[in-house]
């Protein structure tokens, strides 16, 4: 059921406080959920209440943070906007964002007493007036920034390794050695079967012979000498 509310001189009761809120994706998403539930009845739906304590928000697991994201998701500002939420700087007075209650809105807004949300009906306790940087600043960004993150988990880390310059190794020349030749690369001459006379006593005996021969002609030679002396005397 929506009511259309008039503009009149009733002045207008604000609920809103001032928060801080840590400069956090996490955080921000957090507090953006506490803000649907001021406006949304979730007090039976600890699944939510549960991650409406931004200031907590480094207790999140990873899987928690995935949570958290469709939890946001699925309380949008798509399903929210001109039924909850209303973008309305006037109303916001010298805040980003301000809760009024239903009963004493006056200006030409269309709020409902009641909404669907992901199937189920749920009271509308106020209605959220609230500036563009205050959605840019605690919804659309962090939404950009924690999608980012978690699918840079889930893929598997790229690193980029140059390609190495390949080194020149001159190619080896063989390496030549000297062997010398051994005796044994010589054909070896096998010695003749002994027959009495080996080719040693072949040598010794025709060297005794040629010494015998001088050695005669040295003995003739001191003879005719000694013969000579003699006749001389």
């Amino acid at each position: 059921m929506a009511v259309f509310f008039q503009a009149n001189e009733i002045e207008v009761e604000r609920t809103g406080v001032t928060v801080y809120v840590p400069n956090n994706d996490v955080a921000r998403l957090m507090y953006y959920l506490q803000c649907v539930c001021t406006a949304v009845e979730c007090d039976t739906d600890s699944d939510v209440r549960r991650f409406t304590n931004y200031k907590n928000w480094a207790s999140l697991s990873i899987g928690e943070q995935k949570v958290l994201l469709g939890l946001c998701y699925t309380f949008s500002p798509d399903v929210l906007d001109d039924k909850v939420f209303f973008h309305n700087d006037t109303l916001c007075g010298d805040s980003l964002n301000d809760f009024l209650e239903i009963s004493q809105v006056q200006h030409q807004l269309l709020a409902a007493e009641s909404i669907v949300i992901a199937g189920r009906t749920r009271e509308v306790n106020k209605i959220m007036v609230y500036r563009m940087e205050w959605m840019r600043t605690n919804y659309l960004y962090p939404m950009q920034g924690l999608v980012a993150k978690l699918s840079s988990l889930e893929r598997p880390a790229i690193t980029y390794t140059p390609p190495s310059r390949p080194t020149y190794t001159p190619p080896s020349r063989p390496r030549y050695t000297h062997t010398p030749r051994s005796n044994s690369s010589r054909p070896l001459l096998t010695p003749e079967p002994s027959t009495g006379t080996s080719c040693c006593t072949k040598g010794c005996a025709i060297g005794s012979f040629c010494c015998l021969l001088i050695l005669f002609a040295i003995v003739v030679t001191v003879l005719v000498l000694i013969m000579k002396k003699i006749i001389v005397i």
